[in-house]
């Protein structure tokens, strides 16, 4: 821990790297509070034991072992059996798959360390020899007959290289006292293999004799990395045990166990936010809003700064994401850990950012202290939204075990992700200044465009659909099988070409979720089924209901902009209305608006609850004729507003 006084690590950190980037000292303060603001919530992802060494500097492929090895430790620190549902056996892949990168960046790193120190080749060896040796430890619970006859193959099979080492440790002055001590000791772990001694004994000490060889200047450095090359592979073997439905749940807590302890003792940590991702995010006139909202009222900055602290470090962990469509199938399930990851962290935006109790610290007496209010409210319900569409959708994907699915769909729940939380920050930056969320966040698209997207899409497959059921209708009644079976499959294929579009996430999840069970129901039928005419005829039954869906879904979609203009303009009437009641008229002409006020509003209750109660306590305290009837007019009035932005921000 820092000492009393002393800026956190991280803060330190950040201000080094900003300031080699040539920002003016006030953007360093600037950039500074906006991380202290959000320290809590920006703590590192992953930690480690405190480590006393100092850190070094780390190669590319070092970097990259780091940040996933990071992420994979996170997914399975959150990770348990009571969130699996159908994807038990899916998740052997991922668990599988995952720690096959996690083995392949560690060899890479190693390499490239030793490329980089300009070792010979025997040193690489000899480290290599070493980490198998720790890493293939015996146990005393295995058969002490078996394990003499594996190490006795080890060895074998390691004469080469035993060869070459001792030949390069000879070569230099003091060498043959070092190669007469190795082979002493081989000849001990020879006796001890043939029953002789005790193997644990002689594998120990073989293992000191070869780590006193190795230069110092890289022990440190190299032969961790190494270690856990080995200790992955070894933690793969566990996981081919028979799996209890597809999870080995003993392998999958060892996993944890053994990579948290290499980490540890690595020294890494996984940050949240690092200052160059935050200087990226932070242009010029977002640093100069934000230096205005400080200066004018430190609650809303506290709440902004915190928000978009989260927003761009949840941001950077989508964007590292690569695209799974062009990837192997080990890439895909590998890329499944980072998802699970990104959900547990729009939770605890959700939970900790938009913390509920931070409104009541803003001044009320603000214009924009309504707007954030209700800002914070419904960011809790987009993330919360986001959070369930993920979940459902990728244990689907895992459930179905289509890599090409999984691929598509993991590709479709990142670009949504990106662009709500773009949307999310445009809105909150959009409080304070419209101008600089149009400068900045031009490229997002808007609910409404989201919505057309959805439209399009539908609109299209309802194209497709029907002049096939027509013809379908028709081989029915003729009772024509093949062709029957032919037009359904294809009808089929159109359906599953929707299903797995980048437009499909968009749907509400109950609509999402009626789609995909209707689908997959007329996929199951149509795969194998033992009596084909009674499949088929269960199948246009089926396909009459998807038929009926989709049409509704359509109706509603296209009936969504009249609604939408007809409530922005029943908001601004109402608006006008609370005004005239703000300027204190009385006697009839107050009850006359009052009344007309309650008449108008109350049409929002249909498909806005909150303006419905909202309306409700203002009438309460206006018939109490109590001195809170004015505060109920002004949080109407700022939730009308809010609403009527909505709106206008949907008709785009």
């Amino acid at each position: 821990m820092p000492a009393p006084g002393t800026p956190p690590q991280r803060l330190l950190l950040a201000r080094q790297l900003i300031r080699e980037k040539g920002l003016s000292r006030s953007d360093l303060t600037l950039l500074e509070d906006i991380l202290r603001e959000g320290a809590g919530d920006l703590d590192p992802l992953l930690g480690s034991a405190p480590q006393e060494a100092a850190p070094v500097e780390e190669s590319t492929a070092q970097a990259s072992l780091r940040r996933n090895l990071g992420l994979f430790l996170a997914f399975l620190h959150q990770f348990s059996a009571r969130r699996l549902g159908e994807s038990r056996a899916a998740m052997a892949l991922v668990m599988q798959h995952g720690l096959g990168r996690l083995g392949d960046q560690a060899e890479a790193a190693h390499r490239e360390l030793m490329v980089e120190l300009q070792q010979p080749e025997w040193v690489g060896q000899l480290l290599d020899l070493l980490a198998s040796l720790r890493a293939m430890a015996p146990t005393p619970a295995e058969d002490a007959g078996a394990l003499r006859t594996l190490w006795a193959a080890f060895l074998a099979d390691h004469r080469d290289s035993f060869r070459q080492i001792l030949a390069a440790i000879q070569a230099p002055e003091g060498g043959s006292e070092a190669v007469a001590r190795l082979n002493a000791q081989m000849k001990s772990l020879n006796r001890a293999i043939q029953g002789q001694g005790r193997l644990e004994e002689a594998l120990a000490r073989l293992a000191e004799q070869l780590e006193s060889c190795i230069p110092k200047e890289i022990h440190a450095r190299v032969e961790p990395l190494i270690l856990l090359e080995h200790v992955i592979s070894n933690l793969r073997l566990s996981l081919l045990r028979p799996l209890d439905r597809g999870i080995h749940w003993p392998a999958v807590e060892q996993v944890r166990g053994s990579l948290r302890w290499l980490w540890d003792n690595l020294g890494w940590t996984l940050p949240r936010m690092d200052a160059e991702l935050l200087r990226d995010r932070m242009p010029t006139e977002l640093r100069r809003l934000l230096g205005q909202i400080r200066q004018e009222d430190r609650a809303a900055f506290s709440v902004v700064a915190r928000a978009l602290a989260s927003h761009i470090s949840l941001l950077g962990l989508l964007e590292s994401i690569e695209p799974a469509a062009g990837g192997n199938l080990r890439d895909r399930y590998a890329a499944v850990p980072t998802f699970f990851v990104v959900e547990s962290e729009l939770g605890r935006m959700s939970e900790r950012v938009y913390d509920p109790e931070r409104a009541a610290l803003l001044d009320p007496d603000r214009p924009e202290a309504p707007r954030l209010r209700a800002y914070l409210r419904q960011a809790v319900l987009s993330l919360q939204q986001d959070q369930g569409t993920l979940r459902s959708l990728l244990q689907q994907a895992l459930a179905g075990q289509d890599a090409d699915q999984l691929a598509q769909t993991l590709d479709s729940l990142k670009a949504l992700l990106v662009n709500h939380q773009k949307q999310l920050m445009g809105e909150l930056v959009g409080i304070f200044s419209p101008d600089v969320q149009h400068r900045l966040f031009p490229e997002s698209p808007s609910m409404m465009e989201e919505g057309e997207r959805l439209r399009l899409r539908i609109q299209r497959l309802w194209e497709q659909v029907p002049p096939l059921h027509g013809q379908l209708l028709l081989h029915l009644e003729l009772q024509d099988w093949p062709r029957l079976a032919l037009g359904l499959s294809q009808t089929y294929r159109h359906l599953l070409a929707f299903r797995r579009s980048p437009e499909f996430p968009l749907m509400r999840r109950p609509d999402r979720e009626e789609g995909e069970r209707l689908i997959q129901d007329l996929g199951r039928l149509l795969e194998s089924p033992e009596d084909v005419p009674q499949a088929l005829r269960d199948g246009m039954d089926l396909l009459g209901e998807l038929m009926r869906f989709l049409e509704l879904f359509l109706l509603r979609i296209n009936a969504r902009v009249p609604l939408i203009r007809q409530d922005l303009e029943v908001a601004q009437e109402a608006l006008k209305l609370v005004a005239s009641l703000k300027q204190g008229p009385t006697g009839p002409e107050r009850t006359r608006l009052s009344h007309k006020l309650i008449q108008t509003a109350k049409r929002l209750g249909v498909r806005d609850s909150q303006a419905l109660t909202l309306l409700k306590r203002w009438v309460r305290a206006e018939r109490s004729q109590r001195e809170g009837s004015l505060p109920a007019l002004e949080q109407l009035a700022a939730h009308l507003r809010q609403l009527a932005l909505r709106l206008e921000a949907a008709l785009g």
